[in-house]
């Protein structure tokens, strides 16, 4: 399933996890990376020796140079996420020989990041779980991206069954970056409670986007599951990390991140099960 992207970094089908922090775990990122996508851990997580896997930041806690440098060096992939495209952090990733990545919400952003020297861009929609960086559905702003930039695109946002997965590569996409699905997975960090809220939850009905779980990290908009968040109005509750199995308080009012497409998460299974129903109709 040779496609632009999977010629890039090297894995054998056009799927990439979303890093997710704290509940997406070095295993999670082994056994999709092992499946044959492509694994990603958050920040300075543990990488998985076996298979192809990445690393992300997130601007506004990106760490100093030096040592996203020494990231890459170890990562080989490196992407960044919620901050405008930085030149200087593409070179120190360059440096270390390894590829560089950008999440962006428009088609501005993406080609500020390809003319960053950016090795692809992640065209993120609206309809994603966990922090939104732009205001358009997937379908606009993946469009709009794959005609401003000439490296490849990888989609992102509200994608969890394999009909949207093939519906999105056929729009043009080089690959497709899957979350919410993943936290239904035996691998995965999430606490039972969230797992069970991600698999009871029947429509994208049942998220919002909301700025409510901003503290440390304000203005910046994401998608959640409804419930929790009017737990969390109830509360107080405003921190923004996620119930992971660590938790040890009720994480009814934590941040339940979770994409649209949440409707489709129906059980729990084993990563590469996920990835290969995902993939199912291509």
């Amino acid at each position: 399933m040779s496609t632009p992207f999977t010629d890039l970094v090297g894995c054998r089908l056009p799927l990439q996890l979303a890093a997710m922090g704290g509940v997406g775990t070095t295993d999670l990122a082994a056994a999709v990376a092992e499946a044959g996508g492509l694994g990603m851990v958050r920040d300075r997580a543990f990488i998985p020796r076996e298979g192809v896997c990445g690393t992300n930041f997130l601007i506004p806690f990106v760490p100093p140079h030096d040592q996203v440098a020494q990231v890459a060096a170890e990562a080989g992939i490196v992407e960044f996420f919620y901050g405008d495209p930085d030149a200087s952090l593409v070179d120190v990733v360059h440096a270390e020989d390894a590829l560089a990545g950008w999440q962006v919400g428009s088609a501005d952003e993406a080609r500020a990041a390809a003319d960053s020297g950016c090795d692809y861009v992640v065209a993120q929609g609206t309809e994603a779980g966990g922090h939104v960086r732009g205001t358009q559905h997937l379908d606009e702003v993946l469009s709009e991206v794959l005609e401003a930039v000439d490296v490849p695109v990888v989609a992102a946002g509200g994608v969890a069954s394999a009909e949207r997965f093939a519906d999105v590569m056929r729009r043009g996409a080089d690959a497709v970056r899957v979350g919410t699905r993943f936290l239904a997975c035996h691998e995965s960090g999430a606490h039972p409670q969230y797992v069970a809220a991600l698999v009871a939850a029947q429509s994208g009905d049942e998220t919002v986007l909301t700025e409510w779980f901003g503290d440390g990290w304000e203005n910046a908009p994401h998608r959640v599951l409804k419930h929790a968040l009017e737990a969390a109005e109830q509360s107080g509750w405003r921190k923004p990390n996620p119930p992971t199995l660590e938790t040890e308080r009720d994480p009814s009012d934590m941040a339940m991140y979770a994409g649209s497409a949440v409707g489709e998460i129906t059980r729990v299974e084993p990563a590469a099960a996920a990835v290969a129903d995902l993939l199912r109709l291509l």
